[in-house]
Formats: C-alpha cells, structure tokens, sequence
C-alpha cells in the first residue's frame, strides 16, 4: 500500500506527540519536530509506502534523542490498561459454538488494535473504542474460511502489531492453540508502540507458545531487514495472522512487487481501518472491523 496526501497529517502528528513525550523542554520539541517536518517533506512521495517512512522518521529521533524507546511509558500504561481490561471481558468471549468463540475472540483482537498511539493521538478515549468494537460486528468477515483453515492446517505465523493490543491477542493466540501450532513475532527492538518481547512477558504470550522477534525494528514487515528465523518461521507455516495496519501496508507493498512469484501462502490480516487511506485500500469504510484473508508470495 502507497501513501496518499493526507497521510501527511498522521505521520506530522506522531512527530509531534513523540517529542512531547520525549522531554517538556519546548526548544527541544521544536528542534525535533522542525527537524521531522523536513525529513517529511524529503521522502513524501507517490511510491512512499506509509509504515517504512515511518520506521525511517522514528529511527532517526530515537537517535537524536538518545532515547531507545520514546513510548515506553505510554507502552507500559497500555498494556496496563489491557490487563486490567482483559479480566472483565475474557469470560464473555466464551461460548458452546466454535465459530461464534472464534469470531469474539477475534473482535477483542480487533478492539486491541484501538489501542494505538500512531493513528490515533494519545488523547483518544481509548476504553470507549474497545467498549464499541467489542459491542460491534465484523464488517468484513472471513472467520468461516479461517476456522475451515485452521481445522486442516498444522502451523500458524502471528505476527503482532503494538503493546497493549498484545494482551487483548492472548486469548485468540489461545484459541488458535486447540487447532494448530502457533508462532508468534514481535520486533526485535522497540518503536514507536510496537509490541517487543518485554510486552510479551508482560501479557504471558509466552507461557503459552513459541514467541521470536522479526530481527528489527521496522514497523510492519520488511523481509529485507528480518532475521533468517523469522522468514523460516513465517515460510514453514500454513497461512499467517497479521495484525493491525503496519503490517497490511507493508504486506501489500511486498506482494504488489513480488506477485508473480508462484509458491503462496494465505494471510489473514485483523485490523480495524483507522484512516482514510487504508479503509479506502481495503475497500471498507474509516473504523470498520476487518478479518480479510488475501495471498503473498512466500520470501
């Protein structure tokens, strides 16, 4: 997926909120977002593809600021958050029919993806999001194709998108679990409010499965950056789960230039659409929820 002009005002906004949270000096804030505007405006283009710019952008103030992890802190209240959240919804998730179980637990996965710092500014009323994705529907729904899947598949690649919708993962991640093997990946080293293996433990993801990081630090998945375990991992499995829009737009952009190679695998990506862009990409309207199954070609 390519980027499109009002992208701008996303990506503008994520350099402003990460220097406030940065420091409260305000010269320093100047000087990081002055120096992010530029930097904006030297790659924004046609063929930009939204989550790589944005790895570049928030590589480089890590740099500048010396600061490894910028949203630590607000990471940290996430995943707080969720786990507070997550034991009074976990038990109105189950039920007797396996498709209806499969499909809640994929709508609180989904209402998990609300909880984001990039998209969304870190003012929005996150709790109300959840309340209403979970009281809502799945307006693309592939979960029939997904159970029919699981039933005759051996192994499934879950790739995780930010902290605090890490916790609201583990209980789909469970329900996987009673069909197949599940590995699941998170970055190698932190950005913006991208899940890590510290925010695993944190949820308990791994108590329950195999976890790997993807070798780097990119936002979304950029093969040409990721660890040799990562493509065995994700090029041995029977389909993926690739969650929130990171990963869709950088998928996308992966098979949108690498289509023709002949050997697939199914991905079914989990998101609810945030934006213009990726709601008009998908085919869906702004805050849909979205279980969508599509090919690429394997790496």
């Amino acid at each position: 997926m390519r980027i499109k002009p009002e992208c701008a005002l996303c990506i503008t906004r994520q350099v402003v909120d990460v220097a406030k949270e940065i420091t409260d000096d305000k010269s320093e804030q100047f000087k990081i977002i002055a120096w992010g505007i530029e930097k904006i405006s030297e790659a924004y283009g046609e063929s930009s593809v939204p989550s790589f710019m944005g790895t570049e952008i928030h590589r480089h103030i890590k740099k500048m600021s010396k600061n490894s992890d910028p949203y630590k802190n607000l990471k940290n209240v996430a995943n707080e958050f969720a786990l507070k959240y997550l034991n009074d919804v976990e038990k109105l998730l189950e039920s007797d029919d396996e498709l209806e179980r499969l499909q809640n637990k994929i709508k609180l996965s989904i209402a998990g993806n609300v909880i984001d710092f990039g998209p969304y500014s870190t003012g929005v009323d996150i709790e109300k999001m959840v309340k209403d994705t979970l009281d809502g529907k799945l307006d693309v729904d592939f979960s029939n194709e997904l159970l029919n899947e699981l039933k005759n598949s051996k192994k499934v690649f879950y790739t995780c998108d930010n902290a605090g919708e890490i916790v609201f993962d583990l209980p789909l991640i469970k329900e996987l679990k009673n069909y197949v093997e599940v590995v699941v990946s998170v970055k190698g080293s932190p950005i913006l409010n991208d899940a890590t293996l510290e925010d695993v433990k944190t949820a308990g993801i791994d108590k329950v499965t195999k976890v790997i990081t993807s070798g780097t630090d990119a936002i979304g998945v950029r093969f040409e950056e990721s660890s040799e375990e990562f493509i065995n991992e994700l090029n041995s499995s029977d389909f993926v789960i690739a969650k929130g829009m990171g990963n869709y737009e950088s998928l996308t952009e992966y098979e949108e230039k690498h289509g023709q190679n002949s050997e697939k695998i199914p991905v079914y990506y989990i998101l609810k659409a945030k934006c213009e862009p990726v709601a008009e990409h998908v085919g869906v309207s702004e805050g849909d929820n979205v279980l969508l199954r599509k090919e690429i070609s394997k790496v």
